[in-house]
């Protein structure tokens, strides 16, 4: 009878065989029975499904596969026994679950059993953000997530309200310090390296395997950069992943019971992003057209999704009571953000955005999810295809695909370590080379190098492209240029607003064509003692006119022949003045407005400077 046949029994023979005693000692081990037997992990990680093909023969040392047979058999009894809950320890007690912080750590640790590599880099990932944390200034959508955490909602226009809400721990502490919010995104840019680790053991491979996917993403360039900025998107990529780890144990278990988990990170994930969705439809598409399909037809799926709905649910019914703000956002977007472009165009942005090495790996990952070693774990190579066409029929931007890429990463690292048999010294040049090439492409994604100096490296043409609409005198990327510029916006605003007299000083009102300015005011705008911004830009236009008369209107980069037809009197006051920032925003006008044309209240007329994009 075949050990993994007769579950029972073998769970029998752990307690009363003296092998128990060997297992032990070997767990004890476990560095040297690696060593021993690294050539073949990848034939052990894959047995339960591939018993009878004789691949444990031909890759172990002959003699030697009788032993293993029982030895791997009762090691995936015993690792499945931690992986749900019991404490495995050398004295046979388990530890108090609340006994201390670090004890917790450490266990969690151990039940992840995962290679040390994979936390130096997240360290390393970590430590380097943390360094370059404070160097330039506030990104714009991080100003916007600040204001919002001064208007606790249940929903925002163009974002649910999870990030806002966490946002009010820096708020509280630091004043929302810029090191602080960048370290809250270094830690989850780091949990999203780990889990890429963890999903590459899961999926049986070894140290190597597991530190070379961590490395897959640690490289990734819109990753690295989704780090060194604290908003949703670094948060939306750890959801994704989380939710592909999940969904990975529960394949690799065959447990429908684990989507009750995954339901409860789908539900964060849309409180963070509704892009999430995408990731949702691609994976149960994808699970429909592999192998286990069976495991979608199952009640747990059904309570799986009640529970994301019931953590939607408000921001669901924010929307109904306000128009559907959200709906009217991403119907707005789409036709005004479409990226455009051909498939080879996107594509090409794929490979750029990513880091034009990886490629090999996570090309490798699409391999791997189709060959026969990777169909259990089909469904990510489906959605990963479902996604790209999707992208490319709706004409979304490069950077909506990029959460989909950890389990490439994972699933190219186990197809390199089986090329690591064969070719292990060109095939351990390969991580080498990505570090290498990350180090001399970081600067483009983190804020690393003075403008002056990023200029003098990377000359003046680095703002094109999947970098969107940048621009500056030092051709900086949109996502380091718009961190510059803005206290000095806000104090320029600030001398137009104290020059003018007391009496219009009382009802002026300072106007932003965009959340960015708004957001800027708002968190510097206390200390040059200004009023409120209010602008029609986003969640600002929900927030509304605040009082304001519209008597005497300060406006910033507002065309003065738009202000001239509701207002008789239109003064330019100053212009502003910064090469480094994004080009809509340096040279942008400061008018004063004065004399409205129309005899509505202000308020009445507010309904006009709508615009959600």
């Amino acid at each position: 009878m075949d050990v993994l046949d007769s579950p029972m029994t073998l769970v029998i023979g752990l307690l009363d065989s003296p092998m128990a005693l060997v297992l032990a000692a070997r767990a004890r081990n476990r560095s040297l029975i690696r060593d021993r037997w690294d050539m073949c992990r990848l034939a052990l990680a894959d047995y339960t499904q591939h018993r009878e093909d004789g691949s444990l023969t031909s890759a172990c040392p002959s003699g030697k596969t009788g032993w293993l047979d029982v030895f791997f058999a009762k090691g995936s009894v015993l690792m499945g026994l931690m992986l749900t809950g019991v404490s495995q320890s050398s004295k046979g007690v388990a530890m108090p679950a609340a006994s201390s912080l670090r004890a917790g750590i450490t266990t969690l640790y151990r039940r992840a059993d995962l290679a040390p590599a994979v936390l130096i880099i997240a360290g390393i990932s970590f430590l380097a953000h943390v360094l370059v944390g404070n160097n330039y200034g506030y990104f714009r959508d991080e100003l916007y997530v600040m204001a919002m955490s001064q208007h606790p909602a249940f929903g925002y226009v163009d974002v649910p309200p999870l990030v806002p809400w966490i946002t009010l721990i820096p708020r509280l502490l630091t004043g929302n310090a810029l090191w602080a919010i960048h370290v809250i995104s270094a830690l989850v840019c780091a949990g999203t390296i780990i889990l890429t680790g963890l999903m590459a053991r899961l999926l049986g491979g070894t140290g190597w395997v597991q530190g070379l996917a961590a490395l897959g993403s640690a490289t990734a360039l819109l990753l690295l950069g989704n780090g060194s900025i604290y908003t949703y998107d670094v948060f939306d990529a750890f959801w994704w992943t989380l939710a592909a780890t999940i969904l990975i144990v529960l394949l690799r278990d065959e447990r429908p019971q684990r989507w009750l988990a995954f339901g409860l990170v789908a539900g964060l994930g849309l409180l963070t992003k509704e892009t999430i969705l995408f990731w949702g439809f691609a994976l149960v598409v994808g699970l429909g057209l592999s192998p286990q399909r069976r495991l979608l037809f199952t009640r747990w799926t059904l309570f799986g999704g009640l529970i994301a709905f019931a953590l939607v649910l408000p921001f669901l019914l924010w929307n109904a009571a306000n128009g559907w703000a959200s709906f009217q956002y991403w119907a707005s977007y789409s036709q005004n953000h479409s990226a455009g472009g051909t498939p080879l165009d996107f594509l090409i942005n794929q490979i750029l955005i990513m880091n034009p090495l990886s490629v090999i790996l996570w090309g490798a990952g699409l391999w791997y999810f189709f060959s026969a070693r990777g169909a259990r774990y089909r469904v990510f190579g489906w959605a990963y295809l479902i996604l790209f066409v999707l992208f490319i029929a709706i004409q979304g931007k490069s950077y909506f695909l990029a959460p989909a890429y950890p389990p490439l990463f994972a699933g190219g690292a186990m197809l390199f370590g089986q090329w690591r048999v064969r070719w292990r010294r060109l095939v351990a040049a390969y991580p080498v080379v990505l570090a290498v090439s990350c180090v001399l492409l970081v600067p483009a994604a983190m804020p690393v190098l003075p403008p002056v100096v990023y200029a003098q490296i990377y000359g003046k043409s680095g703002s094109s492209g999947s970098q969107q609409e940048a621009g500056d005198s030092y051709g900086l990327p949109q996502a380091l240029a718009d961190r510059f510029g803005w206290e000095e916006q806000v104090a320029l605003i600030a001398q137009v607003y104290h020059s003018l007299p007391p009496e219009e000083q009382r009802v002026a009102c300072i106007f932003t064509s965009n959340y960015g300015e708004a957001g800027a005011l708002v968190q510097f705008g206390g200390r040059y003692h200004l009023p409120p911004p209010i602008s029609g830009h986003n969640a600002f236009y929900i927030w509304g006119p605040q009082g304001c008369t519209g008597q005497v209107i300060i406006t910033i980069n507002i065309a003065p022949q738009d202000a001239a037809r509701g207002f008789s009197s239109v003064t330019l006051a100053a212009r502003t003045s910064c090469d480094a920032c994004v080009d809509f925003e340096n040279h942008a006008p400061i008018l004063i407005l004065r004399q409205p044309k129309a005899k509505a209240p202000f308020a009445a007329l507010w309904a006009q400077a709508k615009h959600y994009d």
